[in-house]
């Protein structure tokens, strides 16, 4: 008998341990086990690196020494430059060096592109090959300079500055009504908890946080009081997290009439003395999201966590 009863225990434990093993396979939670973790990712913003990819003199580095030190910072899941990227094929063959040719990149137009035919076939080719996570194409005429793509938890809109409505040709900076009325569609569409605009020109140009130069003074991405206004109501009303941009080639990370601009500077390393080399560095989990703000050291070469921002 009492061998009968060992073996019926023994029966029981077996099975209960395989309806255990079982619901951890099925992705069951067993009582007080905790919830998975939120969407948890981050992404880089470099910009205005143009025409000093490589190669730099004896002891000095320009965006390539940059690549290699997000080797050690972490690359996150992609790169976002928002602009000034020209001529774009050799930056796109740095970060194939250092960080991989499937490492994703999402580059937006900046005056520089916009200003040289050659840089704007470049780009437009590279959007009809494919934008990584397209959610919605831009307007006739911005169908591969505007576009919005989505990853995990977060929804990204990269803005055309210099269409016209019809094409390219944008000369005094201002938002035309068929951005305002694409970009309006886009953000009510998406359900995404976070949501990041990108343009290559701020709202307003800020000094630069550590060597206080100030370039375009005054600058904004329109000229046009009444699209300003329209603009930041937008941003606000679909509670855009922050808004990515560069031109000025100062880093700022600041608050600008109620909006959060995060303004990635350059991305030259030695090659611009005016303000040090810079790398955001956006790092989000769940509905949380922090910026760091990476720095170089004079010769470009080594890159240090000069500051951390909440984006709250």
């Amino acid at each position: 008998m009492m061998n009968l009863l060992r073996k019926g225990l023994t029966l029981a434990a077996q099975v209960c341990g395989v309806a255990v093993v079982c619901a951890v396979m099925t992705g069951q939670r067993a009582a007080g086990q905790p919830q998975s973790a939120p969407d948890t990712f981050s992404f880089v913003t470099t910009c205005d690196m143009r025409n000093f990819v490589g190669p730099a003199p004896a002891g000095k580095r320009y965006f390539d020494g940059l690549c290699e030190a997000l080797q050690t910072i972490g690359a996150g899941e992609f790169m976002i430059i928002p602009g000034d990227c020209d001529p774009p094929g050799p930056v796109r063959a740095t970060i194939d060096r250092y960080l991989g040719t499937n490492y994703v990149w999402y580059p937006v137009l900046g005056n520089h592109e916009f200003g040289n035919k050659t840089n704007l076939v470049w780009l437009r080719d590279w959007a009809k090959a494919g934008i990584p996570n397209l959610t919605r194409k831009g307007p006739p005429g911005a169908e591969e300079t505007t576009y919005s793509f989505e990853f995990k938890n977060s929804h990204f809109i990269a803005l055309d500055e210099y269409f016209n409505g019809t094409s390219d040709s944008m000369l005094n900076n201002d938002i035309p009504e068929a951005t305002f009325d694409w970009l309006e569609k886009d953000l009510a569409a998406t359900r995404k908890p976070l949501i990041w605009v990108i343009g290559h020109i701020p709202i307003k140009s800020l000094p630069d946080m550590d060597s206080g130069r100030n370039r375009h003074e005054g600058g904004s991405l329109t000229s046009n009081p009444a699209h300003k206004e329209r603009f930041l109501q937008l941003l606000k009303k679909y509670h855009v997290r922050a808004y990515i941009c560069g031109h000025t080639h100062n880093c700022s990370v600041a608050r600008v009439e109620g909006i959060w601009q995060t303004d990635a500077g350059h991305a030259r390393g030695a090659g611009d003395k005016g303000a040090p080399s810079t790398c955001l560095k956006f790092r989000i989990a769940g509905q949380k999201a922090w910026v760091d703000i990476y720095r170089g050291d004079t010769n470009g070469v080594t890159y240090l966590l000069r500051k951390t921002v909440e984006l709250d």
